[in-house]
Parts: C-alpha cells; sequence; structure tokens
C-alpha cells in the first residue's frame, strides 16, 4: 500500500512537471497560454504534496518584502501624500504588486520541479528550444520584413513585430529591441552549455551550435549596446578558464576594430573600408552619432532617480510613481528609472529592496560557492548562475523586468540556484550522518 502511494505520487508529478515544462517551451512566443499552464502546474503540485513555505527559512526573506509591499502599498493610497499626489494613479500600487507577489511565490514553488542536476539540464534545453521561433520571427522581422500580425490556430496566438528603421533593431515577438535582447542574453548561457557539454552526443551539440549561432546573430541585430556587453561576458563565467586563452584576444580584437571605425585619429582607407562593411547603426552606437537625438542620458535619468528615493526613503512615492513624477519635472516622459533597485525604492521603499537585495546575494553568494568551488564540472549549473548574474548586472542601467515573460524567466532561474545550494546542503548533512 505504501509503495502505491508513493508511485501514484510520481505519476502526479510527472504529470505535473510536463504542464510545467510544456509553459516553458511556449513562454516568449505565447506567454499568456504558458503563463497559464506554469501556475496551474505549480497549483496542482503545492496542494499535492502541500507544500508550507514556512518551513524554508529562506523564503522568511520574501514574505517580509511581501509585507512591506503591502503595508507600502496601503499607506500610499490612503494615507500619505505629496506634492505630487493628485497626479499619480493610486490603483498603480495595486497592480505593481503583481511584478513581484505572485513571482515570489512562484520562485518557492517551481523548486519542485529543479531539485536535480537532470531537471535543471531539461529545463535549460527546454528554455534554448522555445527560442527558435523567437530566433525565426527575428530573422524575418530584419531580412524580409515580416511585421505582423502573424497569427497561428485561428488567432489564439499572434505576432505583432514592429518595422525596423535606420535607428531600431531586431524585437521580434517583444515591445522592444532592448526587451529581444534581454531574453536572448538570458538563453545564451544556457545555449553556450548545451552546445560544449562534453557528455552530450555530437550530433545534439551541433544542434545546439546552431541555434547558438542564431542566438548571438539575433543579439547582434538587436542593435542593443546592453545585449552585446552582456553576451561577451557570458563566454569566460560559462567555459571557465579555458576560454581566456582567446576570449581576451577577441575582446582586444573587438576594441580595437572599433576604435579604427569611429575615432578621426584612424580616418583613412581602412576604416571607410570598415564602415562599409559593418551597418551604421552600429559603429554609430559608439559615436556621439548614437546619442545626438537623446533628450537626457540614461546617467542623468538615473540621478534624479535616486534623488527621489532619497527624498522618499522608507515607502517611496508609490509603483510606477517615476514616468509621472520625471514629466512633471522635466516636461518629457520617462518609462522608468533605468535602474532596477532605483525603481523598487521609489515604489515601495528602501527598506523593501535591502531585503531583496540581501535575499537574491545570500542564493547568489552561496550557489557560486557550490558551482564554481564545490562543483565546477557542472556546466548546465554555470550556465544559471551566469544568467542570472548577466541578468542583475544589466538591469542596473535599463530594466527589462517589466516584461512578464523575462521576470518568470528569472524567478524560475532563481530558483534553480536555491535547489543547488539545497543539494549541496543535503549533501553535507548526509556525509556526517
Amino acid at each position: 500500500m505504501h509503495n502505491y502511494k508513493i508511485s501514484n505520487f510520481h505519476s502526479i508529478l510527472i504529470k505535473e512537471i510536463n504542464i510545467f515544462r510544456t509553459g516553458l517551451f511556449i513562454l516568449p512566443s505565447a506567454p499568456a497560454i504558458a503563463f497559464v499552464l506554469i501556475v496551474v502546474s505549480l497549483l496542482i503540485n503545492s496542494l499535492k504534496t502541500k507544500a508550507s513555505f514556512f518551513k524554508d527559512k529562506t523564503n522568511l526573506l520574501i514574505i517580509i518584502a511581501s509585507i512591506l509591499m503591502l503595508i507600502s502599498s496601503i499607506l500610499q493610497i490612503f494615507f500619505l501624500k505629496n506634492i505630487y499626489s493628485e497626479e499619480l494613479n493610486k490603483n498603480s500600487s495595486w497592480i505593481g504588486l503583481f511584478n513581484w507577489i505572485p513571482f515570489f511565490w512562484i520562485f518557492c514553488s517551481s523548486q519542485e520541479f529543479l531539485k536535480t542536476k537532470e531537471d535543471r539540464e531539461c529545463t535549460s534545453l527546454i528554455l534554448c528550444l522555445s527560442t527558435i521561433p523567437v530566433i525565426f520571427s527575428g530573422i524575418g522581422q530584419t531580412f524580409f520584413n515580416w511585421h505582423g500580425p502573424l497569427e497561428l490556430f485561428n488567432g489564439t496566438i499572434i505576432w505583432y513585430q514592429r518595422p525596423i528603421d535606420s535607428i531600431s533593431g531586431l524585437t521580434a515577438q517583444f515591445n522592444h529591441a532592448n526587451y529581444a535582447g534581454a531574453w536572448f542574453t538570458f538563453i545564451l548561457p544556457l545555449c553556450i552549455a548545451q552546445s560544449f557539454n562534453k557528455t552530450s552526443k555530437k550530433i545534439k551539440k551541433n544542434f545546439f551550435r546552431i541555434i547558438l549561432f542564431g542566438i548571438i546573430s539575433c543579439i547582434f541585430l538587436t542593435n542593443s549596446r546592453n545585449a552585446w556587453g552582456c553576451s561577451l561576458l557570458s563566454i569566460p563565467l560559462v567555459l571557465g578558464t579555458s576560454s581566456l586563452q582567446w576570449f581576451f584576444p577577441f575582446i582586444f580584437f573587438t576594441i580595437t576594430l572599433i576604435l579604427v571605425t569611429t575615432q578621426n585619429f584612424f580616418e583613412s582607407g581602412i576604416q571607410n573600408l570598415l564602415r562599409d562593411i559593418i551597418p551604421n547603426k552600429v559603429w554609430q552606437e559608439f559615436t556621439n552619432e548614437g546619442f545626438k537625438n537623446l533628450d537626457v542620458t540614461r546617467l542623468e535619468i538615473i540621478q534624479e532617480a535616486f534623488r527621489l528615493v532619497i527624498n522618499n526613503p522608507l515607502f517611496g512615492t508609490g509603483a510606477a510613481s517615476f514616468p509621472v513624477i520625471y514629466e512633471l519635472e522635466k516636461g518629457f516622459w520617462k518609462g522608468h528609472s533605468h535602474n532596477i533597485l532605483a525603481e523598487l525604492s521609489i515604489s515601495y521603499g528602501i527598506p523593501c529592496t535591502i531585503i531583496l537585495i540581501f535575499f537574491i546575494c545570500r542564493i547568489l553568494i552561496k550557489s557560486f560557492q557550490n558551482i564554481y568551488i564545490t562543483d565546477k564540472k557542472n556546466i548546465f549549473d554555470r550556465s544559471i548562475w551566469t544568467a542570472i548574474i548577466i541578468f542583475l548586472l544589466s538591469q542596473q542601467i535599463d530594466i527589462q523586468y517589466f516584461d512578464g515573460r523575462i521576470s518568470l524567466l528569472f524567478w524560475i532561474l532563481l530558483a534553480g540556484l536555491k535547489c543547488i545550494n539545497d543539494e549541496n546542503q543535503n549533501l553535507i548533512k548526509n556525509a556526517y550522518k
């Protein structure tokens, strides 16, 4: 009887994990359906296993952060007043919570499907495969004018892709090139791991190298400096010190190419030749031409954001308040603060931000020790750590987190790092028994 119950539990879990993985597979292409599948799978699993988030002390931090967010939102709506209160939409404070609290629950619940190395490797594989439609749509948008709407299954899935002009880059199914770049740089480390894993069969590795080439091509075509920088940093973090022998020469070559192409000091036939070969909107990103149409720099936006944080340190000014306040003060609109820490502090205050920073850094530091010091051979776990750290670094000068697909991917992969820590902790406990 006992064995029957165990077998029945495993069969239920297999069904739920398949729903979860199906959701991940269609996440970039059909996010609404993907969210439903992922949430349903996590709900079923939570009910079946009677999971308690209070058992894990690590979860206490995000529970406290959730409470502070709720308190801040209540205060912003009903009690706190400032000179901008009449202009702000109070409902935004409630809506803004959906960018955080549901994903805290997803972080806790999805760990059941990421517990083992095999689970994480499979998740990595699925996410790489999920990016194939994004590559195809992006290439079609760039070279074949696929602007959409592109419909599948009688309109169940609709892709809108904006025309690419002389300035913008590839967007694929995303609203902006920077969002597409964030997705591709998230998947890039995972695909590098699949392509260069020593235990994989040659046919499988070559297949993923084709996908890798597509991802790198699309990152280049996004025309996003943020994505370009993130992709370069991913290589040594995933492949390790063995890659440095060719990574540093490549970086030196790239910097030299940029200088020769952009600096007046190198005006010559070779500069003209390079400018003819390299698209204008690529090399101009490293000159004043790439900034001349800007009404304000990112650094200036971030400075204004932190000034707002200092003026309202405890509970912030409410979610989505920065664009309204910035437009009132400067006379033109900016959608966000371009720094995730400033944005979080503006929305909910510095104490909440500090708790979340500590929570994430704790997972990152412990997982770094487990992945890069204890178990140096697991390239798949290294790729997950790389994807998280690269994304967090990129969010200090831009914010793509508020695209639901990207935030969901972040919290699921962070849950993978938490599982790595738990796995190693259990090994240590068993060793002392």
